[in-house]
């Protein structure tokens, strides 16, 4: 009996010790080192296969601007034209790859998971990339809007001479703050999910939300009132959706741990 309590001290005391402690958080970095070369790994190789279709995404993004006598984009720099190239086959690229490396992101976080948890892996990965996407669509849709808008204040003597590389930074830009936005309602899942709020936390909070909302989009997006307000809309809608979906998570969370316990209970009876 002395030595089955020696042990179990033993025990407790390897598990507590903080060379153990540095082991997990060392294997940890490890983990997320790994997932981090294969996802880059995923995105150069999209990357590189975009850049054969580098014109033709090109001139997908700059539809948006209807050129004219006076109106028309232009390459101010001797390397803006072989950059543009770059940047339109990266973006694209990340929007490709992006089942790839929110794969890795998921595999990372499963270790953290029940194991009835770990069965919405594939959905989750789907349900991310759907997500990015859906918003990288939204933004095109919206792209033409806010070039018009920009146009506008142009005086009627004056010509419209843009930078393609300034047009290319800012619509891509634009793609990206979508789609990370439509990642909100997922992400609120996960927190709420996790029991870091509680839905009632987060309708007591929608004032706070709606003015981090709107210095979220001042942020992400060029220093005007439309693109703002464009962006703003569409977050303060998923926000509340993501109100919906924690709701969703807290069930599924209080079904989990009352499944859990109802084990525990009864393997302590079969004991």
């Amino acid at each position: 009996m002395s030595e089955e309590k020696d042990h179990l001290i033993e025990g407790s005391d390897a598990e507590e010790s903080p060379f153990g402690k540095f082991m997990g958080f060392f294997e940890h970095l490890e983990e997320l080192r790994k997932r981090l070369i294969r996802s880059i790994i995923f995105l150069g190789v999209a990357t590189l296969i975009c850049l054969f279709f580098s014109e033709r995404l090109l001139s997908f993004v700059t539809s948006a601007f209807e050129a004219g006598e006076t109106m028309h984009l232009a390459l101010l720099h001797p390397t803006e034209g072989f950059v543009v190239r770059l940047k339109v086959s990266f973006v694209a690229g990340l929007f490709l790859s992006s089942p790839f490396w929110f794969a890795q992101l998921w595999g990372f976080l499963s270790p953290g998971l029940y194991s009835n948890e770990k069965k919405v892996i594939i959905p989750a990965i789907i349900a991310s990339s759907g997500a990015f996407l859906t918003g990288a669509t939204f933004g095109y849709y919206i792209l033409p809007y806010a070039v018009a808008y920009f146009q506008s204040f142009a005086t009627v003597d004056t010509a419209v001479s843009w930078s393609l590389g300034k047009y290319l930074d800012f619509s891509l830009r634009l793609f990206i703050a979508f789609g990370v936005v439509f990642e909100l309602p997922l992400i609120i899942y996960l927190v709420a999910r996790l029991g870091l709020v509680t839905p009632a936390q987060l309708k007591n909070h929608r004032r706070h939300a709606a003015v981090a909302v709107l210095a979220a989009s001042g942020l992400i997006t060029p220093p005007d009132i439309f693109t703002m307000i464009v962006l703003a809309v569409p977050l303060i809608i998923l926000y509340e959706i993501g109100i919906l979906m924690a709701s969703f998570a807290v069930k599924r969370k209080v079904k989990n741990d009352t499944l859990i316990e109802t084990s525990k209970i009864e393997k302590g009876a079969n004991t």
